[in-house]
């Protein structure tokens, strides 16, 4: 069970932190079903209710310090994903990012990422499909990540997209 002021990660919200424990005021009179009432880190203005019955099940703590260096310096180890191809690739990058497990969600950045350079090379476009995916996946990882470390968002996205950039484009 959460406490008022603690941060978890809540399915493809991303990270929230627990702003209250309450009955909320739109449920029925009489209602006596807690709910965690959260703020999103990723969109402040947003506020979710949780109810707390079950909320283990939707939620996960914020990966560890150590484990998000672990990840930024293993990057060149870490397997791309290997997408279907066409409108099948869609369900399976989705996936990924409602499920919102940063081990995945590395794999995807890492993959769309390497998606977008060889695109590029070719000197054609990136799928506007991939660049809205590689844009919700970096704002959901690099936010859990920049919390555990201490750190801005951007400094994660540029340490990141710099370890990335220097890797081989044959690199699974």
């Amino acid at each position: 069970m959460l406490n008022k002021g603690d941060v978890a990660v809540y399915g493809n919200h991303g990270l929230c932190k627990v702003d209250d424990m309450l009955v909320p005021s739109f449920l029925p009179k009489g209602s006596d079903k807690m709910y965690y009432q959260m703020v999103s880190v990723i969109d402040r203005g947003g506020v979710l209710y949780v109810p707390i019955d079950g909320a283990d099940d939707k939620m996960r703590d914020v990966i560890s310090a150590e484990d998000a260096l672990e990840m930024m310096d293993s990057l060149h180890e870490i397997d791309m994903i290997d997408l279907p191809v066409g409108k099948k690739a869609e369900i399976v990058i989705s996936g990924v990012c409602k499920r919102n497990e940063a081990d995945e969600m590395i794999s995807l950045i890492k993959t769309l990422y390497h998606i977008k350079v060889v695109r590029a090379m070719e000197g054609k476009k990136f799928a506007s499909m991939d660049e809205k995916y590689l844009g919700i996946a970096e704002k959901l990882l690099y936010s859990e990540l920049a919390y555990s470390l201490d750190m801005e968002w951007d400094e994660v996205r540029e340490k990141i997209q710099d370890t990335l950039s220097k890797l081989p484009l044959n690199a699974d």
